[in-house]
């Protein structure tokens, strides 16, 4: 969840500059830069997603349902994910915020990532090991990226991915906390259970009361 409202913080503020440049536009009009502050929310936020996304990747190999899909899509995620925090990392050390060959990297990097996370967003409908909705939401979140542009008004269409991990944030914590609940009761009951049946059957006879 945290990852996701990160990456939200981080598009508001992107996407609230003045717009930028796209190709035969740039002649005439500077490209939109970003801030160190962007860099390190963007930064963080992938990160975070990186270790989300590996929780998935074992959940849905631990169901079996992994398959050439979600292979595929974990190695172009992690590639995807790789160039964009190299990218990210460069930009707000080294050139504060105006990284002139940032759409190199964003470009192809949004791209593997989006096809790596509809992959592996597919594997995880199909496996079951979140709840349909929040399955449904990574999905829907990753198509919305498939038209980010972050030069132009398209920046705002990094909130849905942004609320689809927090989507799935929240039902990974909620699922730990049903199961901790569940595993509790269990225990529960089972003390219940031997504590009944020991006051059913008495405490047994010592040999001084057998004598």
């Amino acid at each position: 969840m945290v990852g996701g409202a990160l990456w939200i913080v981080s598009t508001v503020l992107h996407a609230t500059r003045p717009l930028g440049c796209v190709a035969d536009e740039c002649a005439v009009r500077p490209m939109r830069a970003s801030s160190a502050a962007e860099g390190i929310l963007t930064l963080a936020a992938l990160i975070l997603f990186t270790v989300t996304a590996v929780a998935l990747v074992v959940l849905v190999r631990r169901a079996g349902r992994f398959g050439k899909a979600g292979r595929a899509g974990g190695v172009l995620g992690i590639l995807g994910i790789s160039t964009l925090v190299v990218a990210s990392l460069v930009q707000a050390l080294l050139y504060e915020g105006d990284f002139p060959l940032m759409p190199h990297f964003v470009i192809p990097g949004i791209g593997a990532l989006v096809i790596g996370l509809v992959l592996l967003g597919v594997s995880v409908l199909r496996s079951g090991v979140l709840p349909r909705w929040a399955s449904i939401a990574l999905l829907l979140g990753m198509a919305a990226m498939a038209g980010f542009n972050e030069q132009t008004h398209a920046a705002w269409l990094g909130l849905p991915f942004g609320l689809a991990w927090m989507a799935v944030g929240y039902a990974l914590w909620t699922s730990r906390v049903e199961t901790a609940a569940d595993a509790a009761h269990a225990r529960g009951s089972t003390r219940r259970a031997l504590g009944a049946a020991a006051a059913h059957h008495g405490p047994r006879p010592t040999p001084q009361d057998r004598a």
